[in-house]
């Protein structure tokens, strides 16, 4: 049986799923994975019943594989959190009622293992940072597109988190005054324009009006939900509904990257999330015009790129930020 010391579980946690993997933390290598959907109409304690359920699964199929014993258990969470505490302040994406939730209790008195506690955004970043897209860099800004949207800033080489914690809130950035309500509650924010459930809303409200759409039929064969393969299937097959709506989010994303490059002047932005692994077109939009619309002197050396672990940089990171905080 393989050793604790440099195995530990990951969880990523976002509003469409959860997803846990035992990850080892000196390579980089998963080990095994598990995951459920989120389901945050359902409620605190289902959630937290699932939370554990993804966990366990995860742990036991990665007993099949040799690995008997972990050293602890991070998980990142699309919301606010006290690092410290272990707490999750906010999570406009997840179920009702999660403020002030005890995340880090909740897996301790499960696992029994030291837990750590980060934003998804800020965990993914840890992956990306140590065995993906920022090896190679100390100053850049991780940015997550998916049912919300969500960075990470690494600043000489550390995680950024600011007075209060929420350093790299771009989801939460204004870039039309007045505008949609975003999931927060606050109006005009990126997220309300750019993020999957931005998309979804638009798509929704286009059909309800009568648009041709492929999206029709493949709403019929799922669970009535628009995810991320179903817009990438419709782009493939030149859906002209589809196709428009993403191209409208890019534009505003392309507007948020390209004030960020402005104000931040990074060596990188690595772009991730559900929305950028589904649709390349996307990226490439958003990458081509953030180029051309920040000051020319910010964007001289930057790069954009992809993330290289894609889905798994939650998992990976969390994992990778668990086993450094049992062994600092």
């Amino acid at each position: 049986m393989a050793a604790a010391a440099h195995y530990a579980l990951g969880i990523d946690v976002g509003g469409t799923k959860i997803f846990a993997g035992v990850v080892d933390t000196l390579t980089g290598e998963v080990i095994a994975t598990a995951r459920k959907r989120t389901h945050p109409e359902r409620g605190v304690d289902f959630f937290a019943q699932r939370l554990l359920d993804v966990g366990q699964e995860a742990l036991d199929a990665a007993k099949q594989q040799g690995v008997d014993a972990i050293a602890g258990v991070g998980t990142g969470i699309a919301g606010q959190v006290d690092r410290a505490q272990g707490v999750l302040l906010a999570a406009p994406n997840l179920a009702k009622g999660m403020q002030n939730f005890a995340l880090a209790d909740l897996l301790r008195n499960r696992f029994n293992v030291p837990v750590a506690v980060g934003n998804d955004v800020e965990v993914a970043t840890y992956g990306e940072h140590k065995f993906g897209a920022g090896r190679d860099y100390d100053d850049f800004v991780c940015v997550f597109v998916g049912t919300g949207i969500g960075a990470a800033i690494v600043q000489g080489g550390l995680v950024r988190r600011g007075t209060t914690g929420t350093a790299g809130e771009i989801g939460h950035t204004i870039v039309q005054y007045g505008g949609r309500i975003c999931g927060c509650g606050g109006r005009g924010h990126l997220e309300a324009y750019a993020s999957r459930s931005a998309v979804t809303r638009v798509l929704l409200a286009e059909l309800s009006r009568g648009r041709s759409s492929k999206l029709t039929e493949l709403l019929k064969e799922g669970d009535g939900a628009i995810r991320s393969k179903m817009l990438a299937r419709c782009i493939d097959d030149g859906d002209s509904l589809v196709t428009e709506t993403v191209i409208e989010a890019a534009d505003y994303l392309w507007a948020g990257l390209a004030s960020l490059a402005t104000i931040y002047n990074p060596q990188c932005i690595v772009l991730g999330g559900g929305l950028i692994e589904a649709a390349p077109l996307m990226l490439e939009r958003a990458t081509l015009r953030a180029h051309e619309a920040a000051l020319p002197a910010a964007t001289r050396s930057l790069k954009i790129t992809k993330s290289v672990l894609g889905d798994n940089s939650g998992i990976v990171g969390a994992a990778w930020m668990a086993a450094h905080a049992a062994h600092p």
